[in-house]
């Protein structure tokens, strides 16, 4: 009999695509949006939904089993929110900046943003789950009140403890890597007499002191001993070897990056043509970005996965210098094509679309490729307020997309090269090892007006949230891309949920 699920704070499903790809049954799932019920019980058609304000719902009402799953973000204090950090839990969306026609036609999704946390405990203290899972933004713990709320659910009974983790950092060979960096806490909290399972991340790196790929260990800077250990990558923690042998050298984990979620299929406009096809020229922030990037990315480059700095030779020109053998592992170094195309055991390729395995993976599973028209595709984070371009501005060859959130933030930039011939990423190509692709010096001035650029696809912001091609959307672009913003990235979801069947 397989062990049973509700998801109060369901959303897209992100949460409860993870369980069930953990083996878990989904019971009911609830969300107060319409539309995101409708795309659930889509995608879900076994399961019972609730589209109800779960702060005025009778818990008695929902079905007993073994797991509640809990998303409750507060958006005010969600670093992508975009403004100034309140202490209350319920806040409105803000809708500016989307167009008219990509608002969400509902209005309903704006009234409030997910129930609050005292939902959590109202549905425990009536059913009394074997284990809880909470996820939310890393910020959650400065709330006045987040401590008497791990409070309350100690005295339900509960243990409770902490991980912070980014969502790029967790994968295998049968739970894909999410290609997006995306912070968040996750509460693990199992009933008095059942153990806490192992969820401290350990994600395979490669060090290159010890000259071997490792299971990393996460290191915090404060080393106070008395202080909760939660934070964000590279801000509050990094990643180290385990082996004393090396003095526990900083590693730098493997990541699935940005171009695995983006259709190459679909190359955008010109920005000199945008009037032609009735759209608005871009604003001189993001024109500054782009120029930046160009400047940055425009030629084709090496990068090395040691992951220093690009004046310590991180990143070069491919025509500055020879090529590392072609590999995967860290200490050999890595060409950076515009995309990764996974090669399965028996040599043949797959596309973009298809699921990828993790990139982390024996070193003799993933083929390098670079489809014409794409060398230096970037993307660009369309924030506004004071951001310094230059973290505006991201390779999509070898790091994963910013948190996504609630709104269009990201938009992809491709230089137009003369002669070039895109095509579809489902057909195969030759290997990184031509010499057309290494030994070619390309010396040419991009006119920024043939630069191609448009805004990512909900589908691209779905697969960066690890969500499968095949899982089915409803509404509109900016209902879409609001559903793809609020969930959960399945990934991880996966991953705890096989961590808690092992305590169960």
């Amino acid at each position: 009999m397989s062990l049973t699920f509700t998801d109060i704070f369901c959303g897209a499903g992100g949460s409860s695509i993870g369980l069930t790809g953990a083996g878990f049954e989904l019971k009911l799932a609830a969300n107060h949006w319409a539309r995101a019920i409708e795309t659930h019980e889509l995608n879900f058609q076994n399961a019972r939904h609730l589209c109800a304000d779960v702060s005025n719902y009778d818990m008695r009402r929902l079905p007993r089993t073994d797991i509640l799953w809990a998303s409750p973000i507060c958006t005010e204090i969600s670093p992508a929110g975009g403004r100034k950090r309140k202490k209350a839990q319920l806040d409105l969306l803000d809708m500016q900046g989307l167009d008219e026609e990509e608002k969400p036609r509902d209005d309903s999704a704006f009234e409030r943003t997910r129930a609050t946390f005292w939902d959590v405990i109202r549905a425990t203290e009536v059913h009394r789950y074997r284990a809880v899972l909470v996820e939310n933004v890393v910020d959650v713990i400065d709330w006045e009140l987040f401590d008497v709320w791990v409070s309350a659910m100690k005295v339900l009974g509960y243990n409770c403890q902490f991980t912070s983790v980014s969502s790029a950092h967790i994968g295998d060979e049968t739970n894909p890597h999410a290609p997006q960096w995306r912070d968040r806490l996750y509460m693990t909290l199992t009933r008095t007499g059942i153990r806490l399972p192992d969820v401290a991340p350990k994600p395979l790196a490669w060090c290159s002191e010890c000259a071997e790929q490792v299971r990393a260990r996460q290191s915090w800077r404060d080393p106070d001993p008395t202080r909760r250990k939660i934070g964000k990558y590279r801000q509050q923690y990094d990643y180290r070897c385990p082996n004393r042998a090396c003095r526990h050298a900083l590693v730098e984990p493997y990541v699935l990056p940005a171009a695995a979620a983006i259709d190459w299929s679909n190359l955008g406009v010109k920005i000199g043509e945008r009037h032609l096809h009735k759209l608005p020229e871009l604003k001189p922030n993001t024109l500054r970005k782009i120029r930046l990037g160009l400047e940055m990315f425009a030629e084709p480059t090496v990068v090395t996965l040691t992951h220093g700095t690009d004046e310590d030779g991180r990143t070069f020109p491919a025509s500055a210098a020879p090529l590392y053998a072609r590999t995967v592992k860290v200490g050999d170094g890595l060409t950076v094509p515009p995309f990764v195309t996974v090669l399965r055991r028996n040599g043949t390729a797959t596309g973009l679309d298809d699921a990828l395995s993790t990139v982390s993976a024996g070193g003799n599973h993933h083929g390098l490729t670079i489809p014409p028209g794409t060398e230096g595709a970037f993307y660009v984070k369309n924030f506004g307020g004071n951001l310094d371009p230059k973290h505006a501005v991201k390779d999509v060859r070898d790091e994963p997309f910013g948190a996504v959130t609630t709104r269009d933030h990201h938009s992809l930039v491709i230089p137009y090269r003369r002669g070039a011939k895109p095509h579809r990423p489902d057909r195969p190509l030759s290997t990184v090892a031509t010499r057309d692709a290494h030994g070619l010096v390309q010396d040419v001035a991009v006119d920024v007006n043939e630069v191609r650029y448009r805004m990512l696809q909900p589908r691209e912001q779905l697969r960066a949230q690890r969500f499968p091609d095949s899982y089915e959307v409803t509404g509109n672009r900016g209902e879409q891309t609001m559903q793809a913003g609020n969930a959960v990235s399945s990934n991880v979801a996966q991953w705890l949920g096989q961590a808690i069947a092992k305590v169960l």
